[in-house]
């Protein structure tokens, strides 16, 4: 915090420290950072830390680890017009909270998990306006949900890990969508016809 108060730098990371709600909220006098990265995944917060990110008004990167993130907080973060990487793996909403983030403008990457997100909510991702890098950590989506991703012209980008999709569903979207560069539980599916090693 120092280093971004002195503008030494325009980023925090932090890897080690659990954090709760406070320590958003001393956050609220940097309203130069551009990247939060809490990465402790045994942190918790709720909305009424969440809020204090608003004040953030030049923030692009977030990510947040820890547990917590339900709809109220993605409210708070919905307000967050500049944000253009959001990552909450560890979330706890349900397609209404995607609801919530569809209108956030620069939205261009979007790493999330949430065992409560249906196929309903591929639809909704599909009218996020900046979309290009979706990640689905343990989403339940099946063959109908991955038609919905097929059809976002601007996604260049899919990772999904979990999910119930079939060897047709796979077929299918490579099909409608040859050049999207997509992994499967942490590699490259099979039947991708630009898998490559990494």
């Amino acid at each position: 915090m120092a280093a971004v108060e002195r503008g030494e730098s325009t980023r925090i990371l932090v890897e080690k420290e659990v954090l709760d709600d406070q320590d958003l909220i001393d956050l609220d006098k940097l309203p130069q950072l551009t990247d939060l990265l809490l990465d402790n995944a045994a942190s918790e917060f709720h909305a009424s830390g969440v809020a204090a990110l608003a004040e953030l008004a030049n923030l692009q990167h977030l990510r947040i680890r820890g547990r917590g993130i339900n709809i109220e907080c993605l409210r708070e973060l919905a307000t967050l017009k500049s944000l253009r990487i959001l990552n909450v793996p560890q979330g706890d909403f349900s397609d209404a909270g995607l609801e919530v983030l569809a209108e956030m403008p620069n939205l261009e990457s979007l790493r999330f998990g949430s065992p409560l997100v249906t196929d309903e909510g591929m639809k909704t991702l599909a009218r996020f306006p900046a979309i290009r890098q979706l990640h689905l950590i343990d989403v339940p989506i099946t063959d109908a949900g991955l038609a919905e991703l097929a059809r976002i012209d601007r996604l260049q980008s899919l990772y999904i890990d979990g999910g119930n999709i079939t060897d047709a569903g796979w077929d299918e979207l490579f099909r409608q969508r040859p050049r999207l560069h997509v992994h499967v539980n942490q590699q490259h599916l099979d039947r991708d016809p630009h898998k490559h090693p990494h």
